[in-house]
């Protein structure tokens, strides 16, 4: 997260029974690895690179981007980037996507970026610190409008939270 991100979300203040005011902040440490394809036909023969990108939220309006990472014919898609996301309490699921960025074999939107696959994991119980590995199920629709897994993807994520007195 850089410092403009930390910068424009308002830490919640809490007051209780005429203590001090407290300043809770909690994040949740995204660990992304790798890609797993299950469906052939991102497969499809082609020889060159192709460029990739995950983007893990909690809300729609602040998604974190992973880098554009370029994959050549037959190499693995191994993102192996951490995104640390600031959590509110109303936030229940972690969305992930994977996206196809500067696709010349199917354009989608005029910026070339195409939505691979998605998934909905649930966020772990608020006082749960441990570390937890999920093998998140990306799915998409096809051709039919029928929902289609493309493959899987490693994430682990943990829940930090400090407090600090104001």
């Amino acid at each position: 997260m850089n410092l403009e991100q930390a910068a424009a979300k308002k830490p919640r203040t809490t007051n209780r029974k005429g203590k001090r005011k407290v300043d809770e902040n909690t994040y949740l440490i995204v660990k992304i690895g790798r890609f797993t394809i299950d469906d052939n036909t991102l497969l499809n023969p082609y020889y060159g690179t192709k460029n990739f990108r995950a983007v893990v939220y909690t809300d729609l309006e602040d998604q974190y981007p992973t880098r554009v990472l370029r994959v050549y014919h037959g190499d693995k898609l191994k993102f192996n980037e951490q995104v640390t996301i600031p959590i509110d309490s109303h936030a229940r699921y972690l969305y992930v996507e994977l996206l196809g960025v500067s696709s010349r074999e199917d354009p989608g939107t005029s910026r070339g970026i195409v939505v691979m696959g998605r998934a909905k994991i649930r966020l772990p119980p608020p006082l749960y610190s441990r570390q937890i590995n999920h093998k998140a199920s990306l799915v998409a629709l096809d051709s039919n409008r029928s929902v289609v897994e493309k493959g899987t993807l490693a994430i682990s994520m943990k829940l930090d939270s400090y407090v600090e007195k104001l």
